[in-house]
């Protein structure tokens, strides 16, 4: 991992002062000695492998090693390698020299110093190991040879091993540059990790400090088996002389620098020195002692600004102190004395000053080519060895090098031979093309010759395959499709601006791969000709020096080299996963908005590991230019705007909130660097929880930052004021918004008052609602409140309840992005956050506009270039805009960008298209606003069919009956997913649990009437009396109607279809056929009917019961519902309460829910049978469920049983029938014979004569039932006379009546 550390001889002192602990004579001996030892255990272990694996036949073809001048002198550098890396894996002597060498450069910030040393001894090392390949793949051919096992692998473990050395050597020399360039280096950056000692303080520590011995004992083991098997080849004995002479070099110069305490790389400092020295012009000599004072100057400047963060380091707590447990003057001590964590200070990321930091003239370029040769041989190994199973420059090792008879000889030979160079030389272009091509280079070609030439390559490219194909693989079909992806990739050329970059890729990496294969079979087919491998080998080595050579930068030299010429960068983001496909499949087309491809959905597992990656780890592995990907780069009006997209998602700004904004810092962080003037903040990135508005992220960018950033919410709510004057002409209009709370929102909101709108202004929070109200606002808790204010909402918040609250045909001025309200197909949406922006302005086409057309463009997007003009109109430098949004300067904003060329977009007035129904139609009449006539009604304003509602209820939050049963204190018997009425469901968030009760059922009533719009179409006080038919064919009908509002007026209202959906329980029977209230007020007896059921009469009713005195007479769920409250209530208080229940038949009575069934589940599952079916199913699941039993067993013997349902609906027990009945705590009878002021007598016997037994009562509660309310007789469907809510559905009746108005309603829209 390491190796020896340049010093320069004013650095050399220092590092002397650092080592005078330890006698450098002793030093210096040791060194000798463990040199000794490594050598001679080297060769002893090597002699024994050899001895070990040799055979009798075991011997190497003489011209292996005729000419062995070359291995020879490879040999002798992998041994001295050898060497150096065991005395640095292992000696601790020249582990603290490289340290203070290391630590001396760094104070005086000789990054680049550092960072050209180890590039250029690593690239040493890249181009040794990579020499040897040839020569290790003849061992391990002659080896696999004389082997017993046929089968082995391509190559030996070594050349496996070379391979991996190679890419750690690459990975270190890049992260070595990379850290010169930033000038520090974090916990795992190798500049740190090769200069800083190794720590055990805490379990991390120790972690890193092991894989630190672990890579550099494995890379010093790479070269011993390079060394071995390269011994094997030349034979030990005529290479040991040589070897024990470079031993003895070595070790005196490793013993010479521990005595003088000073490195060999000095040396490579002084050669480094000079040749990365800028040379002087003959007419800047004159100049000389000038530039040697500025420089001075510059070094004392630079050490003055590193002074203070030096000072502070010296007594902070470094990164291991937690886990040692000194205390602070004992960590003082080591910093001063022993300076244990000095290499963590000076390579702290904030020690030295941005400005200083980057590039560094010609040591930057040696360190960009020495970094380029190490990627460049790499990336050709592992192409060989893995794509083609050989080894680069094989022919240096052949046994055929430099014999001319196996040489080009005939013409057929050049012409295979031109067939092979101009196919394997299109493959290695394409390795330098995907892998080594900066896509960001700024050298520029013609446009137009390019493309010729292109196409001419394509041509000759196809002859070439045709001719392989032809001619020397002629079995092979391969061809055929190498053919088809150039055809292809040809005409993608010429539909460069609109064919989709990753389609684009992906061509090119099936015809490379393709290429590849037939390679590969060429090289297979003519392993025996020497001529392909010299051509492989010369082009190979022509490749590397091309590459190396080239003008054009590699994606790492301009990856932190880049500035941007840029004015301007919106900073957006995908909103839902399926997005990121917009920002890869570019162009696409803009004719349209963009839309997730319908293949994306089978993608859905790939998308969430892409968001984790990209949010989470993408900006933490590449740093602040991977925080972003740029999608777009034009310039509009003589300014350069690009826009960036954080691959963040929408679901990130709630999960993943720190990712999110440590990624937006990120982003900003890279724009200043990168020059751009104006950063502004697209959507959520702006958002107050993450930073905000931009606050927070003006703050982290410090003051002396020159990028301006703004959330351009100015124009934004400019845009969104001007389109509702532009709709909205009548100033009288309501309007409901959402998201007052925000920037953009309370702004408009202010500014809509000031124009003389009503603005109702929605929050859940009460701080919220109190400030609207403070300046003048009506607020609004709920969605609920604001279906019932207007039709005309302002969506300014992303809120997935929106879209299920917003009333039916209603218009919603939406600027929330995305916006909730796209699965909604009947509100009018008029987008007021976008801008058209002019096409002619633009210098070339956009590739991408955040999913809108080609002439959309968001406000805010458009604030990036109005701030931008007036930054060069002012004379201010910088602009920020983060705070809120002042309503007087909206419109200059808006009339900037208007001068640049955007527009408002021009809508139609909602006043003169947005009629809710055509007026030439008749209307429908509904009698009764219960759930029945809702739902019609609701069905109606779907289909745009006027309707008149008619109800005699006068309390306009009352809808049908369900009062009634809110004074039982009952819950609905089914489960609330059954009572939902057709297209709305009841929200998890206003109605939790499984079931409802009748006064949340009220609730969504209102809720469903304003949705639909229904309330303003609802007459209330209004008793229809009558249904006539009249000679009218387009209204047939006629209503008699009394206004009770108007003291009783009768009037007639025509329509072309009626309803009736007054219910079958909308009267109560207050009575018994025999006339049992008579007698019980002769008795004076209290008693009250079910839907009588006051305050006054509960308190009476638990008196009674808990004397055991109240009889209930009837036994339905009313009855069930009134025994179940009193029990539940009269259990806390007494032990001692009966009811009694009269009853003339006994109902079956089924538990609500049994385990996992539910009886309306049951229900719904009958419901689809046969009728006959339903009843026998019935009768037997009341003969075999146990509490069923008990509570039939309860009553007397003699009642009557329902043998058939009939339409009507049992009783379901909620929890207290049954056990009631078990405990004694309910008692059932027969109905009251008589009664009087001493009680009543129950007929519990067959002969009535004998049932004489008189109970004690004290007060009864009649819960005989309701009957129907029904002005007409029968339907006359064919004539549009209807009646909906009077089935018989036993266990589901609003499911069912939905069904039913379903029906009804499409024979009205249907004619």
């Amino acid at each position: 991992m390491t190796s020896s550390l340049p010093a320069t001889p004013a650095t050399r002192n220092s590092a002397k002062c650092l080592s005078e602990k330890i006698d450098p004579v002793l030093c210096a001996i040791n060194t000798l000695m463990f040199g000794l030892l490594v050598h001679f255990g080297t060769i002893w272990t090597i002699e024994n492998y050899i001895s070990n694996n040799q055979t009798s036949n075991h011997q190497f073809p003489p011209n292996c090693t005729t000419y062995n001048a070359i291995p020879f002198i490879l040999l002798l550098h992998e041994y001295w390698v050898y060497l150096q890396h065991t005395n640095v894996l292992a000696n601790p002597h020249l582990q603290h020299l490289d340290r203070q060498y290391g630590i001396a450069l760094l104070k005086n910030n000789q990054h680049w110093a550092i960072a050209g040393t180890l590039s250029s001894y690593w690239c040493r090392e890249t181009v040794g190991m990579s020499l040897t390949l040839p020569y290790l793949q003849v061992i391990h051919q002659f080896t696999s040879m004389n082997s017993e096992n046929k089968e082995s692998l391509a190559f030996s473990n070594t050349q496996y091993m070379v391979l991996y050395s190679l890419v750690y050597h690459t990975i270190k020399s890049r992260g070595v540059r990379s850290d010169a360039i930033k000038r520090y280096s974090s916990s795992f950056g190798i500049m740190r990790i090769v200069i800083d000692r190794f720590y055990l303080d805490s379990l991390k520590e120790f972690a890193v400090s092991l894989g630190r011995l672990f890579l550099q004992g494995m890379d010093t083991f790479i070269h011993f088996c390079i060394v071995r098997d390269m011994m094997m080849l030349l034979s030990i004995n005529s290479v040991m002389h040589s070897i024990h002479i470079l031993f003895v070099i070595w070790v005196l110069h490793a013993a010479l620098n521990q005595l003088f305490c000073c490195s060999t790389a000095t040396v490579i400092v002084k050669c480094w020195d000079h040749l990365t020295a800028k040379p002087l012009k003959s007419n800047e000599s004159t100049n000389l002692n000038e530039a040697l004072t500025f420089q001075k100057l510059k070094q004392i400047d630079n050490t003055r600004k590193t002074i203070d963060y030096d000072r502070k380091a010296s007594i902070i707590r470094c990164e291991s102190s937690s886990s040692s447990g000194s205390s602070v003057s004992e960590m003082v001590e080591l910093v001063d004395n022993d300076e244990k964590y000095i290499v963590r200070q000076l390579l702290h990321h904030e020690r030295v000053p941005t400005y200083l930091r980057g590039r560094d003239g010609s040591a930057s370029t040696g360190v960009d080519t020495a970094v380029r040769m190490e990627t460049a041989i790499t990336i050709v190994t592992t192409f060989f060895m893995i794509g083609l199973g050989k080894v680069p420059l094989g022919s240096l090792a052949a046994s055929h090098f430099l014999e001319v008879d196996r040489l080009i000889v005939d013409t057929k030979q050049i012409f295979n031979a031109l067939l092979f160079s101009w196919l394997f030389w299109g493959v290695l272009y394409g390795i330098w093309s995907f892998f080594m091509k900066s896509r960001r280079s700024s050298l520029r070609y013609n446009a137009s010759f390019t493309t010729c030439w292109r196409s001419i390559i394509y041509v000759l490219d196809m002859c070439v395959i045709l001719a392989i194909k032809t001619m020397l693989l002629p079995g092979q079909t391969r061809a055929w499709f190498v053919c088809l992806t150039i055809t292809v990739k040809s005409f993608m050329q010429t539909q460069r601006n609109s064919s989709p970059k990753l389609f684009r890729t992906l061509i090119l990496v099936v015809e490379f791969l393709a290429k590849l294969s037939l390679l590969k079979m060429l090289l297979v087919s003519s392993a025996d000709d020497g001529t392909i491998d010299l051509i492989s080998s010369a082009l190979t080595l022509f490749w590397l020096v091309w590459v190396i050579t080239n003008p054009i930068p590699t994606p790492c030299e301009v990856k932190e080299e880049k500035r941007s010429d840029a004015d301007a960068v919106f900073l957006g983001h995908p909103a839902e996963l399926s997005d990121f496909w917009a920002l890869w499949l570019l162009p696409y087309s803009l004719e349209e908005r963009w839309k997730p491809p319908f293949w994306a959905i089978l993608l859905w597992p790939l998308h969430y590991i892409f968001a984790v990656y990209s949010c989470k780890y993408q900006r933490r592995l590449f740093g602040d230019s991977a925080s972003y990907i740029c999608c777009d780069d034009v310039c509009y009006v003589q300014s350069r705007i690009q826009n960036w997209v954080i691959p963040h998602f929408g679901r990130d700004f709630v999960w993943n909130k720190r990712d999110v904004k440590k990624n937006i810092e990120a982003a900003a962080r890279h724009a200043e660097k990168m020059g751009v003037k104006v950063l502004c903040l697209g959507a959520l990135n702006k958002a107050e929880s993450i930073n905000g508005g931009g606050a927070s992220l003006v703050k982290h960018l410090g003051p002396n930052r020159k990028l301006s950033v703004i959330h351009g919410n100015h124009l934004t709510a400019a845009a969104v004021v001007e389109t509702i004057h532009q709709c909205f002409r009548d100033r009288n209009t309501k309007f409901f918004l959402t998201g007052a709370s925000s920037k953009v929102g309370w702004a408009v909101a202010q500014a809509l008052k000031t124009s003389g709108y009503d603005v109702l202004c929605h929050s859940t929070d009460k701080g919220r609602r109190e400030h609207f109200e403070k300046n003048g606002f009506a607020s609004a808790t709920t969605l609920e409140e604001g279906a019932a204010f207007s039709n005309y909402w302002i969506v300014g918040k992303y809120d997935r309840h929106v879209a299920h609250e917003i009333p039916q045909n209603a218009a919603a001025v939406v600027f929330s992005v995305p916006h909730p309200l796209s699965s909604r197909k009947d509100v009018r949406i008029i987008e007021a956050g976008t801008l058209h922006i002019d096409m002619k302005q633009l210098d070339r086409p956009r590739q991408f506009t955040n999913k809108l057309k080609a002439h959309e463009i968001f406000a805010c997007h458009a604030a990036s270039a109005v701030a931008v003009h007036r930054l060069r109109k002012g004379q201010v430098t910088r602009i920020d805009e983060v705070g809120p949004v002042k309503v007087e300067h909206m419109n200059s904003w808006l009339a900037d960008a208007k001068k640049l060329g955007f527009s408002v977009p021009l809508y139609e007035p909602v006043a003169t298209i947005h009629s809710v129904y055509p007026n030439h139609l008749p209307q429908v009449v509904i009698v009764g606003a219960g759930p029945a006539g809702l739902c019609a009604a609701a069905g109606l304003s779907i289909r745009n069919i006027p309707f008149l509602v008619l109800d005699a209820e006068t309390n306009t939050d009352m809808f049908g009956s369900w009062n009634i049963l809110s004074r039982v204190g009952a819950n609905v018997t089914t489960q609330k997913k059954y009572c939902n009425l057709t297209g709305y469901e009841m929200s998890n968030k206003d109605f939790a649990g499984d079931y409802v009760s009748p006064t949340q059922y009220q609730r969504y009533l209102r809720q469903y009437a304003n949705r639909f719009s229904i309330t303003r179409h609802i007459r209330r006080g209004v008793r229809a009396v009558s249904v006539e038919k009249t000679d009218d064919e387009t209204t047939p009908w006629k209503i008699r109607i009394h206004d009770e509002r108007n003291d009783g007026i009768e009037e007639e209202i025509v329509a072309s279809h009626v309803i009736i959906a007054t219910g079958k329980h909308r009267i109560a029977c207050a009575n018994t056929s025999d006339d049992i209230v008579s007698k019980l007020n002769a008795a004076n007896i209290p008693l009250a009917h079910s839907s009588e059921m006051t305050t006054d009469n509960w308190k009476l009713a638990f008196q009674a019961a808990s004397n055991g005195t109240l009889c209930i007479v009837g036994f339905g769920n009313s009855a069930a519902d009134i025994s179940s409250a009193i029990l539940r209530a009269c259990h806390r208080e007494t032990g001692s309460t009966m009811i009694h229940i009269a009853a003339r038949t006994v109902p079956p009575v089924f538990p609500q829910s049994m385990s996992f069934l539910r009886a309306d589940t049951i229900g719904y599952i009958l419901s689809w049978l046969p009728f006959f079916v339903q009843e026998y199913v019935l009768r037997l699941l009341w003969r075999f469920i146990l509490n069923s039993d008990r509570c039939n067993s309860a009553f007397p013997s003699h009642l009557k049983r329902w043998n058939k349902m009939h339409g009507r609906i049992p009783v379901i027990d909620k929890g207290h029938i049954s056990t009631g009945f078990m405990s004694g705590r309910l008692k059932g009878h027969g109905p009251i014979i008589d009664v009087n002021e001493n009680g009543a007598i129950f007929s519990d016997t067959s002969h009535p004569i004998l049932s004489n037994q008189r109970t004690k009562v004290e007060m009864v509660i009649l819960a005989t039932g309701y009957g129907q309310d029904c002005i007409v007789d029968r339907e006359d469907r064919p004539n549009g006379l209807y009646k909906v809510g009077f089935g018989n559905d036993n266990f589901l009746p609003l499911h069912s009546m939905c069904k039913e108005v379903e029906v009804v309603v499409y024979e009205i829209a249907n004619g």
